[in-house]
C-alpha cells in the first residue's frame, strides 16, 4: 500500500501525519522545529529523524520504522521558507532520512492554505508565537502575504506581543506607573517568582527565549482581569488590520481560515479579531499537516 506523509515544520514544533491512499490517518508524530534558519540544519535533521522514528505504517518493522518505498510522496511545510525549497536545501535536510518517490517542501503558510481544501480564493490568518497572514486568488495563483515581520518589526496579535504587553502592564501596576492589575500576581505565578523583582534574574540570566515569553499569553487569554482583557482585544484588533490589508488584495468572496495558539485556545481572541475585522471566520477545517498530505497526493499524481 502507498502512504502519503504530510509535515508541518513550524517555528517551535513539527507535526506530521501519515495517511493511506484513501486519506485515512495511520500514524502521527510530533518533534522539535524544522526551521533550519533558526535552529540550524543539524537540529532540523534531528527533528525530522525523530518524526520518521515515530511513524510506522501497519505491518512494518520498528527498525527502520518505514520500509524503503512505503511512503510514495511526502510534502513538508517549513517555517524557514517563503516559497518552494531550493533542491539543495531539500536534499541537505532530507537525505538519508526521508527519501520517498516524490518529495517537495514549501512554506508552512502554503500547507495552511492547502488545508482550506478549495480551488477558489482562500486566505489564512496565523497567530501563534508570531503572526502572519497569506492568501491566494486560486489554487495556481501566487501567494500574497501581510505580516510575518518577526518579533522586532511585527508579530502583531501574536502570543509574544500579548505576553510582552501583559508583562509590562503587570510591572507598571506593581510600580504604580499604571493601574493595579491581577497580571502582576499572574506573571509571578507563571514564571515561579515570589516577588516581581525576581523576574529580572528569571528573564535575563540566561536570556529567556521568545517562545518561553510567549507562553504567558495563555494565562493572559484566560484571565478575567480588565487590563488583560483590554490587551487581548487591542492586540487582536492590531492583527485584524494586518489581515484586512491582505483581504483587500483578494476577491471579495475569499474564504478565511484561522490557525495558531491564539485562535485555537481562546474564543475571546477569535471574537475580538472577527469583530475588528468585520468578517466572520472559523478555524481551518483541517490542521496544516493535512494540507501537506493533500499536497503530497497532488505531487504524486503530477
Amino acid at each position: 500500500m502507498n502512504y502519503y506523509l504530510g509535515i508541518d515544520g513550524g517555528g517551535t514544533f513539527t507535526r506530521a501525519v501519515l495517511a493511506d491512499a484513501q486519506g485515512n490517518a495511520v500514524a502521527a508524530a510530533r518533534a522539535g522545529s524544522l526551521n533550519y534558519l533558526a535552529v540550524g540544519m543539524e537540529a532540523a535533521r534531528a527533528s525530522l529523524h525523530n518524526i520518521m522514528r515515530q511513524i510506522a505504517p501497519p505491518g512494518s518493522s520498528s527498525h527502520p520504522p518505514l520500509r524503503r518505498g512505503a511512503v510514495r510522496a511526502a510534502f513538508i511545510g517549513n517555517a524557514a521558507l517563503a516559497g518552494p525549497a531550493p533542491a539543495n536545501e531539500l536534499h541537505v535536510l532530507c537525505d538519508g532520512i526521508l527519501e520517498p518517490e516524490h518529495l517537495a517542501m514549501d512554506s508552512d503558510v502554503y500547507i495552511a492554505l492547502e488545508a482550506m481544501n478549495t480551488q477558489g480564493p482562500c486566505a489564512v490568518a496565523i497567530a501563534g508565537t508570531g503572526s502572519m497572514a497569506a492568501g491566494r486568488a486560486g489554487e495556481d495563483a501566487p501567494i500574497l502575504h501581510t505580516g510575518g515581520w518577526g518579533w522586532i518589526l511585527g508579530d502583531e496579535g501574536s502570543g509574544y506581543r500579548i505576553a510582552c504587553e501583559a508583562l509590562r502592564a503587570g510591572i507598571a501596576g506593581f510600580e504604580g506607573g499604571g493601574p493595579e492589575t491581577g497580571l502582576t500576581d499572574e506573571m509571578c505565578k507563571h514564571y515561579g517568582a515570589k516577588e516581581p523583582e525576581e523576574l529580572l534574574d528569571i528573564f535575563y540570566n540566561p536570556l529567556k527565549e521568545r517562545r518561553e515569553i510567549a507562553s504567558f499569553a495563555r494565562a493572559v487569554l484566560e484571565s478575567d482581569d480588565a487590563i488583560a482583557r483590554g490587551i487581548v482585544s487591542r492586540c487582536a484588533g492590531e492583527f485584524a488590520r494586518t489581515v484586512r490589508a491582505l483581504l483587500r488584495k483578494l476577491p471579495e468572496d475569499t474564504r478565511l481560515g484561522l490557525w495558531g495558539g491564539m485562535f485555537q485556545h481562546s474564543e475571546a481572541y477569535r471574537a475580538a479579531f472577527c469583530a475588528a475585522l468585520g468578517k466572520q471566520a472559523k478555524l481551518l477545517p483541517a490542521a496544516p499537516e493535512w494540507g501537506a498530505v493533500r499536497a503530497a497526493m497532488r505531487i504524486s499524481n503530477a
